[in-house]
């Protein structure tokens, strides 16, 4: 194995390991529910967002922490949108659920 095939490894890797990182926080702060399909999708936006910073141009030791950066912040404003949007009702309905029981006065 070359040298670059060996860094490019460690890269991915640590990229990888830093998209776990916003899934495992939310996943124990929601006890559990942050959902196993998030899991891939917060690794792969990981690795795109690591990959991402040498391509627009930073380069050196600062593109490397810039890059682990990214991939640390990417995945959680993915899972935080996500949670919003879920959190949120939908237009037009009321806050009491139709199968809850309407109290008579």
């Amino acid at each position: 194995m070359s040298f670059e095939t060996i860094a490019l490894a460690v890269l991915i890797s640590g990229w990888l390991v830093c998209g776990v990182v916003p899934w495992t926080v939310l996943s124990v702060v929601t006890r559990g529910s942050a959902g196993l399909p998030l899991l891939p999708l917060s690794m792969f936006a990981a690795v795109v967002a690591g990959l991402l910073v040498p391509i627009l141009g930073a380069t050196g030791t600062t593109g490397l922490w810039f890059s682990f950066v990214a991939a640390l912040l990417v995945p959680g404003a993915l899972l935080a949108i996500r949670r919003f949007a879920l959190a949120a009702p939908p237009p037009g309905s009321s806050d009491v659920p139709s199968h809850a029981p309407r109290s008579v006065e």
